[in-house]
């Protein structure tokens, strides 16, 4: 018995058009969209931090030590960026899994406002032609 997963598409969907519209409304991975910009955000932080420490000079990194109002125990240190690295990880993942339930929530909404006033056609178009 086969079983069905959230990603299955109808056999309805065999034209290429129908494929395509059925494709964009899929639903997006919270956890994995929120995974990618972890990693995204935290190997920034972690990057920056690192190379103004690497390239030195009078003053380390006076803009970026603004993160340490943000991130508590952040400080341009090396040390500092692997906290950087935490919380730009933990900062990532917060907004990709908000973005990810926001557009899922958005094009839900959108689908259900669609298939309304697709039965409100059907209905007229009843009323209209008996």
């Amino acid at each position: 018995m086969k079983t069905r997963s959230n990603f299955d598409v109808p056999d309805r969907a065999s034209d290429p058009v129908d494929r395509m519209i059925v494709d964009s409304l899929a639903k997006l991975d919270g956890v994995a969209l929120g995974l990618s910009l972890a990693l995204l955000f935290g190997l920034i932080v972690f990057a920056a931090t690192n190379i103004i420490i690497l390239k030195g000079g009078d003053v380390v990194g006076p803009n970026l030590a603004l993160l340490g109002q943000f991130f508590i125990g952040y400080d341009v240190t090396f040390s500092g960026s692997i906290v950087g690295f935490v919380y730009g990880g933990m900062s990532g993942f917060i907004l990709g899994w908000l973005i990810a339930s926001l557009r899922n929530f958005v094009v839900s909404v959108y689908i259900h406002y669609l298939k309304v006033k697709g039965s409100m056609s059907a209905v007229n178009d009843y009323i209209d032609n008996p």
